[in-house]
């Protein structure tokens, strides 16, 4: 405020605990606190707190699996056949991440025809349960994929 903490080692080398300051022999209380050089103390304080959550809350294992797909490309064909077993409320959850697993799969193995046939079905499964009635509702999101977060040059 005063413009004498502009150096930032003035006030970092200040202690940061009551117990820090113990240890450099001030006292904790009363008017020795108040002043330590040339850094005045004030009795505020403030608390920070901070919450942590995934932005990729996947709880199944199967369709952590595919969306994780380049850390384990040895569990990649697995991965392909247990995404029809998962549960469609899961899959509808994360469709966009989903979708764009299945398409860089696609992309990046275009070399061979070793995950078409997998991925194809994949594909057919999610749109089949976006056309079921229980989860009619993510139409909307599809169609928005399709229309703005489709990229797969290969795949069209």
């Amino acid at each position: 405020e005063a413009k004498k903490l502009e150096d930032a080692s003035t006030y970092l080398s200040l202690p940061s605990t009551k117990i820090e300051l113990e240890e450099k022999g001030h006292s904790a209380t009363g008017k020795s606190m108040q002043n330590l050089g040339s850094c005045t103390i004030s009795k505020d304080s403030f608390q920070i707190s901070t919450l942590v959550c995934s932005t990729n809350p996947v709880q199944n294992v199967d369709l952590l699996g595919l969306l994780k797909w380049r850390s384990n490309t040895s569990l990649l064909h697995q991965n392909l056949k247990q995404l029809m077993k998962v549960d469609g409320g899961e899959v509808v959850k994360f469709l966009q991440d989903t979708l764009d697993a299945l398409f860089n799969i696609m992309m990046e193995n275009s070399e061979s025809e070793t995950f078409d046939t997998l991925v194809f079905d994949a594909l057919v499964f999610i749109i089949g349960l976006i056309a079921d009635r229980k989860f009619q509702h993510f139409n909307p999101v599809l169609e928005t994929y399709i229309k703005k977060h489709f990229s797969a040059t290969l795949a069209y």
